[in-house]
């Protein structure tokens, strides 16, 4: 299928950013592992574009299907949607981390060399590869894979949302049990030597739970701000190239001497790479008009996969600044996701088939508050609105984190 132009603007407008941070990389090591990451994660995008026609077709046939709301009142509204599609990005992204972790073993530049050369090297030159590395990269590949399962799960049997907000804690027990990092946070230097407070302080069994709650808010914060054809794979795509973009910059910008830090934020880059990309080519199918539903089963593992990043790349505090936009719709929906005020199941606005526009609804959400504050507009362009915001408000977060660098901490 060809990609949409806005899709395809989008991928250009992501991508650039990161490719400028990555041209800034000296060390031969990291750029060629880059490198090799990139193309795995290139070939992820066009195996999602080819399997997801494939995958439609057995959910149909399966009655795993949905009807646009958003479209109500129209031919297109009853049109029957093929549900749960996030499954083809989830398990080629599986795949392309998998496969990364083989070639990772080996001297990218070797390889290179030796078939430059015909192939007269016998024996490909292997890179030294630490316990660790192995330990929270088979964590991380099992936490998301445990996700993607638990969200496909839920897209079958319907979970309520009680139960729902308990499945990313349940999904993150293999990287708690395997996690073998630092407990201990860097206090702020505005606040050190307040209340006794030393530069380095260690949270225990505090940290783990943080850990927690970080991949139950990634997780669920996707799944909420949603309800719009691409805007679900749109703020994934987006907030994949901002953690991408921060960890080439920062790859660039430290030294040797930071090797556990280089570390976190490339094993961040060797997960949001595919991640992209295999959003990407969902996101071909997703946009508007939509040809196939996503499902809880990519806004968890899309979810997971960014907490995921976040944790073991040390950069936590930069992830929550990127998803300020996830954080303001959750704080906004709180009345309506705890019961104080009436909840909806679905929590959308109101199409008017004569005009075409969607118009605000009573309902406590981002989606709702844009048509709120700038009026009613089509679908297609209530998604490129959000999606603006997200994007600069990464923007934004980005500026900040790199204007506080040295400062803060």
């Amino acid at each position: 299928m060809k990609t949409p132009r806005d899709v395809t603007i989008l991928a250009l407008l992501g991508f650039a950013p990161c490719v400028l941070a990555f041209c800034r990389i000296d060390d031969p090591r990291t750029w060629w592992s880059i490198v090799v990451s990139a193309f795995v994660s290139l070939a992820g995008f066009h195996i999602t574009k080819r399997v997801i026609p494939l995958l439609k077709v057995y959910t149909l046939r399966r009655g795993l299907f949905g009807k646009d709301i958003n479209k109500r009142g129209t031919e297109a509204g009853e049109k029957q949607i093929p549900e749960a599609l996030g499954l083809a990005p989830g398990i080629v992204f599986l795949v392309c981390i998998i496969l990364f972790q083989q070639l990772h073993y080996y001297d990218a530049a070797s390889v290179l060399h030796r078939i430059g050369n015909g192939g007269s090297q016998k024996i490909f030159k292997k890179q030294p590869i630490t316990e660790a590395w192995l330990v929270d990269y088979n964590a991380a590949l099992a936490t998301i894979c445990f996700m993607l399962f638990l969200g496909f799960a839920d897209d079958v049997l319907d979970i309520p949302w009680r139960v729902k907000l308990l499945l990313p804690s349940l999904a993150s027990l293999p990287l708690l049990v395997a996690y073998s990092g630092g407990t201990s946070i860097v206090i702020p230097k505005p606040l050190r030597g307040v209340a006794g407070l030393p530069d380095l302080l260690n949270l225990g069994p505090i940290y783990q739970f943080y850990m927690v709650m970080l991949t139950i808010f990634s997780t669920n914060s996707i799944n909420i701000l949603a309800g719009v054809n691409g805007l679900e794979a749109g703020q994934t795509f987006i907030i994949a190239c901002a953690v991408l973009c921060h960890n080439l910059t920062e790859l660039a910008r430290l030294g040797f001497d930071q090797a556990a830090v280089r570390d976190g934020h490339l094993f961040s880059a060797y997960l949001m790479l595919p991640l992209a990309m295999t959003t990407l080519g969902l996101l071909v199918f997703n946009w508007y008009p939509s040809q196939v539903f996503v499902g809880d089963t990519f806004t968890y593992f899309a979810g997971m996969s960014i907490a995921v990043a976040g944790i073991l790349g040390h950069q936590g505090e930069t992830l929550l600044l990127f998803l300020v936009p996830q954080i303001f719709n959750f704080v906004y929906s709180i009345p309506q996701l705890f019961k104080f005020v009436p909840c909806p199941r679905h929590r959308l606005p109101m199409y008017e088939p004569s005009t075409g526009l969607l118009h605000a609804t009573p309902n406590w959400n981002l989606v709702n508050l844009m048509l709120q504050v700038f009026g009613p507009c089509t679908e297609k362009h209530l998604c490129i609105r959000i999606l603006v915001l997200q994007a600069v408000s990464c923007v934004v977060a980005f500026v900040f984190r790199h204007m506080l660098t040295g400062i803060y901490k």
